[in-house]
């Protein structure tokens, strides 16, 4: 049998360090696999020899670092491995990130169209109030797994024929290339954890209050000029 690693009294490291440690190394080890409650914090307690406050201290660490998640009423969970999605880094999209993983990737179409934008994307596209954008909804598939929804928005004076491009089964940033010879150079992107909620529950499949990643991105060209 197994012996359970318990806290060590006899070094200068927290008790909740030390539980996090532990915790990570048995999730690695797939002690408990994904989407399956942890033991609940009085086992947890028993299990490693520590008081609630230290477990409850460990396991919001893990929670806030995107290695767990909590449902309430039912427990923590170990959250699911993710596909590697580079393109948060580099200036190449989706698209490409995953094709060149080996995924094959395909898109749903909710909406294509023309629309004045809210002022928040009006600022960061550096518009005035009377330019128009194109708005893109999409539903974006890997292996037939729908994984996330996005929505664009690109001036319409930058690219005006995107309003009817077939997006799909391709990638949005070889459109942009293709038909108006638009490169996106550099982009800030933002990534942060948010709570599932409607229409996202429906439209990812997910419940209500799993966590999902929520990435903000501004795309510009060489020189200087927002385009998505």
């Amino acid at each position: 049998m197994t012996t359970q690693p318990r806290i060590r009294r006899d070094v200068p490291i927290p008790y909740y360090d030390q539980l996090i440690q532990v915790l990570q190394e048995a999730i690695g080890a797939g002690t408990w696999a994904p989407n399956v409650p942890l033991p609940s914090e009085h086992e947890l307690c028993a299990m490693y020899g520590v008081s609630r406050t230290v477990v409850r201290q460990a396991l919001g660490e893990l929670v806030a670092h995107g290695l767990l998640y909590r449902v309430k009423g039912k427990g923590t969970f170990v959250v699911p491995r993710k596909i590697e999605e580079h393109f948060i880094q580099r200036t190449h999209g989706f698209h490409q990130d995953m094709t060149s993983q080996g995924y094959t990737v395909s898109s749903r179409v909710l909406e294509q169209t023309v629309v004045l934008p809210s002022p928040y994307v009006r600022q960061a596209l550096q518009l005035d109030e009377h330019q128009h954008t194109i708005k893109i909804d999409r539903l974006r598939s890997v292996d037939g797994a729908v994984l996330l929804f996005v929505q664009t928005y690109i001036p319409e004076y930058l690219c005006p024929t995107l309003a009817q491009a077939d997006l799909a089964g391709g990638s949005l940033y070889v459109a942009l290339q293709e038909q108006c010879g638009l490169g996106v150079n550099t982009a800030t992107r933002t990534v942060e954890a948010v709570a599932a909620r409607s229409p996202m529950t429906t439209l990812l499949g997910v419940g209500k209050g799993e966590p999902l990643l929520k990435i903000e991105s501004v795309g510009y060209l060489d020189d200087g000029r927002p385009v998505e």
